[in-house]
Order: C-alpha cells, then structure tokens, then sequence
C-alpha cells in the first residue's frame, strides 16, 4: 500500500467516524423524552377572595403559582424541551381557608413551547359568569390580548388547560357551599423569546 493510499484509507475512517457520531448525537436527541414533571405549592387565605388567589391578588403575592411553575417551564426549555402544562389539581379548603395545589407539566404534543401559565377566576355571588365575563375582562380573548400587549408577543397562543369548580355546581354555577369559586387556568406561548425547541 502506498502512503497515498493509506492517507486516504486513514481520512475515510475518520470521516466514517464523524458521521457515526453524528447520526448517533442525532437519535439520541430525537429519543430523548422528557419525564413527566410536578410542581405544587400551599397556601393560606384570609377571605374567599384570597382562597382562589393562586398567583395573587390586589398587587399582593398570595400563592405564587404562576411564579413558581413559569420558573420550572423556563428551565425545562433551557434543557431544550417543548414544556405544557397539562393538568391542574387543586385542594381547596374553605372552613380552613387553606389551599394545596400541584401541577403536571409534560412535553407539548403540538411541538410548541408553552412557556407560560395563568388564572383567571371569581368567588362569591356569579362566579360561574364572572370568572369568565368579557364585562370584567375576565373572557379569554381578553386575557389573550393582554397577555400578548404585556410581552409584545403578537403571535402568542393561548389555550385553556384546566379548570376548577369548588363548592359550585359546573353544570348550572349554583352555590353548593361557602366561598363557591371557579377558576380557569391557561397555558400560553412566548414565540419571539421562547420559540419551539428543534
């Protein structure tokens, strides 16, 4: 073998070499699912309006949920995945005035960083319509308009993820106890910040 020969024996395996390594990197990054995640959190309340304060309310931090899971959706898209909330628990407790909550987060399915989550909701006389009254702009397009003028993200979606009906009826919004309440909680994207993870 001439010394040409083993030159370009030697730069064909190292370029075989770079390739293997390059599709192995590639189906370990496809194959790289994210577990399952959970975040939750407590808090106490002084009044009905506080009890369904999961972030806050009147300018007052009270359970700091919106906070605490966007801090967890931040560093799941900083390890290069797609985060969603899926689900939201909620123990609510108003002879106590406590509430205990948990979050599910999991890799979105639609491919989108759902970088975000928020609440609206009401207590008390008409919840069930003022949780979600355009009046008080509490309906979701008004929130998604918000939402987009607050991180000047034009393209943001929004989409609700789950929703709670404590002491209250689902179907008809009748009080079945004290602090009746109905909170809606939304997932939502920063595509200009956070667009989707490859």
């Amino acid at each position: 073998m001439t010394p040409r020969q083993k030159k370009v024996l030697i730069l064909t395996g190292m370029a075989i070499s770079v390739v293997a390594t390059l599709v192995v990197l590639y189906v370990v990054k496809k194959t790289k699912k994210m577990k399952r995640v959970f975040v939750d959190g407590e808090f106490k309340a002084n009044n009905c309006d506080e009890l369904h304060a999961f972030e806050g309310t009147n300018g007052k931090t009270i359970g700091g949920m919106n906070t605490k899971v966007n801090a967890e959706l931040d560093r799941l898209y900083k390890q290069g995945y797609n985060p969603k909330v899926t689900k939201v628990e909620v123990d609510m407790d108003a002879k106590e005035m406590k509430v205990k909550w948990k979050v599910t987060i999991e890799e979105s399915k639609d491919g989108k960083a759902w970088i975000g989550l928020t609440s609206r909701g009401s207590s008390g006389a008409n919840a069930f319509e003022r949780a979600v009254g355009k009046n008080v702009g509490q309906d979701p397009e008004t929130i998604k308009s918000k939402l987009k003028s607050k991180y000047e993200e034009p393209m943001l979606d929004f989409v609700k993820v789950d929703e709670l009906f404590y002491n209250m009826d689902s179907k008809t919004g009748k009080s079945l106890g004290s602090c009746p309440t109905r909170q809606v909680f939304y997932a939502y994207t920063k595509p200009n910040k956070y667009p989707p993870n490859k």
